[in-house]
């Protein structure tokens, strides 16, 4: 069985965030899911596709909270500079 997720997201550095996302990709070696980050529409696109249910939330749990950590980096770094 294959599940997959596809997630979109607005954001304000989506270029930047990219470049430090692919690292985290380069990085990590997934045995039971693919991951698939690209931009479209200045938005940031995530496709998970799983084996099964769990390396799905193990894949999602990981990139959600990758991709949170990223928003909320620029968010401060953007605070920071007014």
């Amino acid at each position: 069985m294959k599940i997959k997720a596809e997630y979109v997201f607005e954001m304000k550095c989506v270029n930047k965030s990219l470049q430090s996302l692919i690292l985290e990709l380069e990085d990590h070696a997934f045995e039971r899911s693919s991951i698939e980050l690209f931009i479209k529409n200045s938005n940031l696109i995530l496709i998970i596709t799983s084996k099964d249910l769990t390396s799905m939330r193990s894949a999602l749990n990981t990139w959600l909270r990758l991709i949170q950590i990223t928003q909320e980096l620029y968010s401060v770094k953007e605070l920071m500079e007014t």
